[in-house]
């Protein structure tokens, strides 16, 4: 029987307000800082500071508490179930300047072996899209605890963005297009989805080990006090069969024993059972954010080859990515031709 559940109301409301196009930020312990987007407005003001624990509320009186009941709580619940399970966000209109070269740039992050240097043919400016996957992740064991993961896929290259939220999170996206740019050709969705699995399984059974380290020391007590019970018991019963001669009670006394042994056992595994750790992952709702990208095509001269490849330069980022080896599917800072005259990754060439 589950003893207790927890959501964890920080990660919730902060979840719900980024999707929603809110700029949040951590403003300390248990203390989320969002500047909210004009649809919010009139539910939580412009500029809202939330607290998510009782001591860090009476340290900042300017704060708005949010916990089980509270009235900010069941309005940001509302809104996230009316929110939708897709949203399509894009980047603001800045001025992305496409004409700008990357010479100095592709020089100094990647080394291109066994050719000449590389030279840029042809540049342009393509929308792409980071899926966003949110997950809710539930961990049970000798209670419930429930957490939203969000796992970003480059719809592009098809590999996880983990450095998303550092550029993302710093401009406050619209929810229509305000720039007219080709649209990327991306990787099929379900493939990207399989991606966003992968990963937040791996990322949740490490949060799952972790779970299981803190509950450790509530193992390590629960199996001393039994054990101290049973090796009483058992030295009590071994002391009694040491000092009787009558057989008949010498049997029922071994009995009892086997009985104790067996039933120490069973208390064991039912402790270790108890903290055992299950999870259990489902995707609550998927973001696409829109973004653009400067694509590169270099062409360079290996023997008596013409090769050629694209780099992207990320423009919210502010920088040059690294290629993808097309036989590993790695990001790679050195790209050498192969057999097939593809340019791949030292480690396949």
């Amino acid at each position: 029987m589950i003893a207790q559940e927890k959501l964890n109301l920080q990660s919730f409301v902060a979840g719900f307000l980024e999707r929603a196009g809110a700029v949040v930020e951590a403003a300390g312990p248990d203390l989320v800082e969002a500047l909210l987007p004009d649809e919010l407005i009139p539910y939580f003001g412009e500029q809202a500071l939330l607290a998510f624990d009782y001591e860090a509320a009476r340290e900042n009186p300017e704060a708005t508490f949010v916990t089980y009941g509270s009235p900010l709580l069941d309005t940001a619940a509302r809104l996230a179930s009316d929110f939708g399970r897709y949203t399509v966000l894009f980047a603001p209109n800045t001025a992305f300047n496409q004409t700008r070269r990357f010479d100095r740039e592709i020089n100094e992050k990647i080394e291109f072996m066994r050719c000449r240097p590389p030279k840029a043919v042809y540049q342009w400016v393509a929308d792409h899209i980071f899926w966003c996957f949110h997950f809710y992740v539930t961990y049970v064991s000798h209670e419930k605890i429930e957490e939203l993961m969000t796992v970003v896929v480059d719809g592009f290259t098809g590999l996880p963005s983990p450095d998303f939220n550092e550029w993302w999170g710093k401009i406050v996206p619209a929810d229509k297009s305000q720039y007219q740019f080709s649209q990327a050709q991306g990787l099929p969705l379900p493939k990207l989805y399989t991606t966003a699995c992968r990963e937040a399984k791996t990322s949740a059974k490490k949060r799952a080990i972790l779970f299981q380290q803190q509950a450790g020391l509530h193992i390590t007590k629960e199996m001393s006090k039994v054990n101290s019970y049973y090796n009483r018991t058992i030295t009590d019963i071994e002391y009694k069969i040491n000092a009787t001669e009558d057989k008949a009670k010498k049997e029922r006394l071994l009995k009892q024993m086997n009985a104790a042994q067996a039933d120490w056992q069973r208390r064991e595994k039912d402790i270790l059972d108890r903290y055992a750790m299950e999870v259990e992952l489902r995707l609550d709702h998927l973001v696409a954010c829109h973004s653009p990208r400067v694509h590169i095509k270099l062409e360079m001269q290996h023997k008596d080859l013409r090769l050629t490849t694209t780099l992207l330069y990320n423009l919210l980022a502010g920088y040059l990515e690294l290629p993808v080896c097309p036989v590993c599917s790695r990001p790679t800072a050195r790209l050498t031709p192969d057999r097939e005259n593809r340019l791949v990754c030292p480690n396949h060439s």
